[in-house]
């Protein structure tokens, strides 16, 4: 992971190219400063090295905290520039597969680059193709900022799964008024930002929705999305990417055997690129089968087929890291994951833990969050965390994000399941007829609820009353999942007891 910060002057009309000359050079160097410091606040995002780039008339400031990865050598260094100077970026993350995007580009537009970093990719891809088409060549986990010379515009992007972080705040006003950024929100403190606390946030649950943060008035750029700030200070949010799900009217032809096959075979392919690294690459292994999956994998991929984990040759050494609680605990599964070392051939090293060590690594864990924390996970892998550097491996593979893929949280099955069913089979009339008459009937229902108080703004003064959102019974399983999916368990049962008469 790598760090950003940056300060965009919203109103920026006429200084394209420097058009209004320089700015004052003490507004230059107090820019620096800022940037210089809120970069040193999350130093331990990025510890090889950091740098920093201001546009000549002061309006537009990146920085950057490097973690070296891929290209080693200065040449990685950011912020990064285009081949004519004209573009400039800050990127946290990897983009996968850049080598051969390289060559491509190199082969077909004549892109002169500087060295073989993976981010510089990312500006070759926006000078060839702009925004937003050159999202569709993007691979990887990334969230980054894009000034663009030759028209003034400032892109702000997250990758699609929002692994790489992205916190934005408002400051000032009027022609002042700017926009600042950055991986971590305890790097607005250098820009001259106070944090208020997000009481409505902090009380709404042990987890943020959408965009919010603990603190007021600072957000978080949604999963999948861009956004474009003009020179005019226009700031607009467009989706980029967005989840695809199969039409469930279709009928599915694959076997259980083809999906098997095909998960397999995408598995294989996301491990392969993200073993690609200039730094030895490692992995968390713990009891679960989504890491021990991962570890399998590489060890195949590393043994059989003789690829590098990162720029070590590990045929004989593949380092693991699990983390390590006492027996009368009940969440030990060190043993589980020493088994499945011992089963694959590769070390496996253990972070020591307990309830002191968990209670001495709070307050560190929740500064490192950014956020409050219903259990212990986030302690324990902040702990873990450091395993890896202790012995020189910045990289690791993980297990993280299977369990939402593949619905492994015991709440996200009936959820699934119990999907609303609009449709009206006695009816004979068409989709579009149906849905404008129910959308007739729900504005009615509505003016009847409103007057009722059945569903309270939640900013309103009164207490809120949620009575219909209280009622499970309202929903029903859809006839096309209890076909498709028969999980064990469900039998026949459709309608809740109260509604069936049972």
């Amino acid at each position: 992971m790598c760090g950003i910060t940056a300060a965009i002057t919203l109103q920026r009309s006429g200084s394209v190219n420097g058009a209004n000359g320089n700015a004052d050079l003490n507004e230059r160097s107090t820019l620096h400063q800022q940037l210089q410091k809120s970069l040193e606040s999350i130093a331990h995002r990025g510890p090889d090295a950091s740098g920093v780039w201001i546009s000549d008339d002061g309006t537009i400031g990146l920085g950057h905290a490097r973690l070296a990865i891929n290209d080693l050598s200065p040449d990685g260094v950011q912020p990064l520039h285009s081949d004519d100077g004209k573009i400039h970026a800050v990127v946290n993350g990897e983009i996968y597969d850049h080598d051969a995007i390289r060559e491509r580009l190199m082969r077909e537009y004549g892109y002169k680059f500087k060295g073989h970093c993976d981010s510089e990719v990312l500006v070759a891809l926006y000078k060839i193709y702009g925004a937003p088409g050159f999202f569709e060549h993007l691979r990887g986990e990334f969230s980054f900022v894009v000034y663009d010379e030759n028209d003034g515009r400032v892109i702000v992007a997250r990758d699609r799964f929002g692994i790489k972080p992205m916190f934005g705040t408002l400051q000032g006003e009027g022609a002042s008024k700017r926009m600042l950024l950055t991986s971590e929100m305890k790097g607005f403190r250098a820009l001259g930002w106070e944090p208020e606390w997000n009481v409505h946030g902090l009380l709404s649950g042990s987890s943020m929705q959408a965009h919010n943060t603990v603190f007021k008035d600072v957000w978080k750029l949604n999963p999948g999305t861009w956004m474009e700030i003009s020179m005019d200070g226009e700031v607009q949010h467009h989706q980029y990417w967005d989840p695809d799900f199969n039409d469930k009217r279709e009928v599915e032809t694959r076997t259980v055997d083809d999906m098997i096959v095909e998960v397999r075979q995408r598995l294989i392919e996301a491990v392969k690129l993200r073993l690609r690294a200039d730094v030895p690459v490692g992995i968390y292994l713990s009891g679960g089968i989504d890491s021990s999956v991962i570890a399998g994998i590489v060890t195949k991929l590393v043994r059989e087929e003789g690829i590098k984990l990162g720029n070590q040759d590990a045929t004989k050494r593949i380092h693991c890291f699990t983390i390590q609680f006492p027996e009368a605990s009940g969440f030990n599964e060190a043993d589980i994951a020493e088994r499945s070392a011992e089963w694959l051939g590769v070390q496996i090293l253990k972070k020591d833990m307990d309830e002191a060590a968990l209670a001495d690594n709070f307050a560190d864990a929740v500064y490192h969050t950014e956020h409050h924390n219903f259990d212990l996970n986030s302690v324990g892998k902040f702990c873990l965390s450091t395993l890896p550097r202790e012995h020189g491996v910045p990289v690791v593979l993980t297990g993280e994000g299977a369990d939402e893929h593949f619905a492994g949280y015991p709440f996200v099955l009936p959820a699934f399941l119990m999907e609303p069913d609009a449709a009206w089979p006695q009816s004979t009339m068409t989709d579009e007829v149906r849905g404008d008459m129910f959308k007739e009937m729900s504005q009615d229902l509505k003016e009847m609820f409103d007057r009722i108080g059945m569903f309270e703004d939640e900013s309103s003064s009164g207490a809120p009353n949620n009575s219909m959102r209280l009622e499970p019974e309202w929903n029903a399983f859809s006839p096309w999942v209890r076909e498709t999916y028969k999980a064990p368990g469900f039998g026949e049962v459709v309608f809740p007891p109260r509604f069936s008469g049972r």
